[in-house]
């Protein structure tokens, strides 16, 4: 009889260990914002050629045998390689819980650990003491516009005409305050002062400014970004308000369209009830104000009272043509990059995080992008000292990380895999000069 109960129990014992033969590794995979990571690569790592990927909502499961202990691998192109190791322990947790186990993993930032190259000691380009730099342009024939100052812009601005070896072609004296030069999206460059907008081009190797209608310029030229064959894009951006839209515009048969809408929704909702907030008199104006115009009485004090505040920054959403045909739109908002095509219209978006956590990061706008090459740059400030980062634009992942040189730099453009920027050593006499590295 004892000889029968042990050898049922052994049969017993032999079916519920067949039956817990193997157990279950399920779970989710979120970012740093706790928002899914999908389409991440998983694979035990004795078996590297059996890969698997995470749903849409992160979700991943993978069976593993009892006894067959094994790293449980993730690797994704838009975070860092993560791991974790499936022991005894984790067995016996799991066969303690219907043979599974439930695991939420945090996938790790890819910008937190971006390589860098250290820069050389860049060329100085231009141009001696006589004169500082506020701002420069470069025109299509490799000629260069100056915006200098001798003292100060308030006290006479002068433009000056560089040849291709920096050498002065010709000066042309500002009336009025000089701010900066502008260049719109058909390569023209424009100077702007407090008061008005100048044309400015070169003819027969002399520099020519011609007076043009300030609202024009803002209304009808500022706003365009670029164009693609009979499309142009432009914006209705205003910095006062958290939201604007991007249209595309066809020249040919003079119709337009919303492509896609900006908005950062948390700001709207600060923005809007600053309303109940403001005295009574405000309020009274503000719906004289609805009245008259139809706009709403939120708006109205939202945006001559909230954007006022430390609390309030205005929106920072940039569109680049990127090759003949391609558009790409950096939503700061959504966390998202949008890819378009006039033909397909939006055809891709892919999760961006490099400016997240900018405190920790040193993110800075704006985005930079390569006037011949097309390639568009992350800015990173740390410790005074300029990191310039390529975004890949399938991914939207930063790519390894450019020093500058120099602290403190100002006026950064990037043509053709070179950086020109401006500078001026801390606290020294020397004029503002133009300095090049090369991106390596």
């Amino acid at each position: 009889m004892l000889k029968q109960l042990f050898f049922s129990i052994l049969l017993l014992s032999s079916f519920n260990g067949f039956s817990q033969s193997t157990i279950t590794i399920y779970g989710e995979l979120v970012d740093a914002e706790g928002d899914p990571a999908p389409n991440v690569r998983y694979y035990f790592s004795k078996k590297p050629n059996i890969k698997y990927k995470t749903t849409r909502d992160g979700r991943f499961s993978i069976d593993m045998k009892v006894g067959a202990h094994d790293t449980l691998k993730f690797e994704s192109i838009q975070y860092n390689p993560y791991s974790i190791y499936v022991g005894p322990k984790s067995v016996k947790q799991a066969m303690r819980n219907n043979d599974s186990l439930y695991v939420k993993i945090e996938m790790p930032d890819k910008t937190t650990n971006i390589f860098v190259v250290t820069p050389n000691r860049p060329d100085t380009l231009c141009c001696g003491n006589q004169f500082s730099v506020e701002d420069f342009e470069f025109l299509d024939n490799g000629h260069m516009v100056l915006l200098t100052y001798d003292e100060s812009l308030k006290k006479g601005a002068v433009l000056r005409l560089m040849d291709e070896n920096q050498k002065e072609m010709d000066v042309h004296y500002i009336a009025g305050d000089a701010v900066e030069l502008s260049r719109d999206y058909r390569g023209n460059v424009h100077l702007l002062t407090e008061e008005r907008v100048y044309f400015v081009y070169e003819s027969n190797n002399e520099i020519h400014t011609f007076l043009e209608e300030r609202d024009y310029y803002f209304k009808y030229v500022a706003p365009i970004i670029d164009s693609i064959g009979d499309n142009i894009y432009f914006s209705n951006y205003s910095d006062i308000y958290p939201a604007f839209d991007y249209y595309e515009f066809n020249m040919k048969d003079s119709t337009y369209k919303v492509m896609l809408e900006v908005q950062d929704t948390f700001m709207m909702e600060l923005y809007r009830a600053e309303f109940k907030y403001v005295d009574v008199r405000t309020k009274l104006w503000a719906h004289q104000r609805q009245i008259e115009t139809g706009i709403d009485k939120e708006i109205w004090v939202g945006a001559t009272v909230f954007t006022n505040s430390l609390y309030y920054q205005p929106l920072y959403a940039p569109l680049f043509k990127v090759g003949e045909d391609s558009i790409l739109v950096f939503d700061h908002y959504k966390n998202r990059m949008f890819i378009y095509t006039p033909e397909k219209g939006f055809v891709d978006s892919t999760r961006i995080t490099y400016h997240l956590n900018d405190r920790k990061s040193g993110w800075e706008q704006p985005l930079l992008q390569d006037g011949v090459t097309g390639k568009v740059y992350a800015m990173f400030q740390k410790s005074g000292y300029t990191y310039l980062s390529e975004i890949d634009s399938s991914t939207g992942q930063i790519r390894k990380s450019f020093k500058l040189y120099f602290k403190y730099v100002d006026r950064i453009q990037i043509i053709n895999n070179e950086i020109f920027y401006i500078y001026r050593p801390f606290e020294s006499i020397q004029k503002k000069f133009i300095y090049r590295e090369k991106l390596s």
